[in-house]
């Protein structure tokens, strides 16, 4: 996980909204089994702005 957040933080976090900045800041905060299910789309997020930052972080790809 802190390999593909730290990618997340390098090319796609300049670029969010601040609203999204902010959903990205709680999904972080959150401990990697609770934060995996929602980045490979075993759960689905209830919040529509942390669903379109889940979004972004599904197509970041690890170097």
């Amino acid at each position: 996980m802190d390999l593909l957040l730290g990618e997340f933080l390098e090319r796609v976090y300049p670029s969010l909204t601040p609203v999204q900045a902010e959903a990205f800041v709680d999904l972080a905060d959150m401990e990697d089994l609770e934060l995996w299910p929602l980045v490979n789309g075993a759960r689905a997020s209830s919040d529509p702005v942390q669903a379109e930052v889940l979004a972004l972080l599904r197509n970041v790809r690890v170097k």
